[in-house]
């Protein structure tokens, strides 16, 4: 009967932090970074097709020093990043002559198809990558996505943001840290 009582006791208090988790939720934070005022990791990924013409296969952060760029990585199969693409798309439309926004699939590997069905649901025109191998999310110490950084014009990281963004929250930041 203890035995009994010890194991209801156990599974009592696992569901009451399984349902604490729930209520509590993943709100979207702050989150600090080992890069933060550091420069961020260079990457040189392929670009969804759509974006050849303007940009080439590949897209080369290097190659963009001097100006500010937000990187946002998303994945095909994330619920937030689908709520958060059509206001990327608004900033990006607003802001592309002074910030360069970039969209990162990562966690996805072998589905680049679902990938650009994503781009093309939302009308993307700001350049997209392809992380494959997920090796440039763990190089930006990624918790999981949607996550976003702000990177200023020297390369330095200014800001990270997990979870969802809004058109609103990305000029505001970039009037912060930018």
């Amino acid at each position: 009967m203890k035995r009994f009582i010890g194991i209801v006791v156990i599974i009592a208090a696992l569901a009451g932090l399984f349902v604490f988790g729930l209520i509590r939720g993943r709100p979207d934070r702050d989150i600090t970074s080992n890069l933060l005022n550091k420069p961020v990791p260079n990457f040189d990924l392929p670009l969804h097709e759509r974006y050849w013409a303007e940009y080439g296969e590949t897209l080369d952060l290097a190659s963009y020093q001097g100006k500010p760029r937000i990187i946002n990585f998303w994945a095909s199969w994330c619920g937030p990043c689908y709520q958060e693409a059509p206001e990327l798309q608004a900033a990006w439309q607003e802001l592309h002559d002074d910030v360069l926004i970039i969209g990162v699939q990562t966690q996805d590997k072998g589905k680049k198809q679902q990938g650009t069905d994503f781009i093309d649901q939302f009308g993307l025109s700001f350049p997209n990558v392809i992380d494959d191998d997920s090796r440039t999310s763990v190089a930006y110490g990624l918790f999981g996505v949607p996550e976003t950084f702000f990177v200023k014009a020297d390369g330095t990281l200014a800001y990270k943001h997990v979870g969802p963004v809004s058109a609103a929250f990305i000029k505001e930041k970039i009037a912060e840290v930018f």
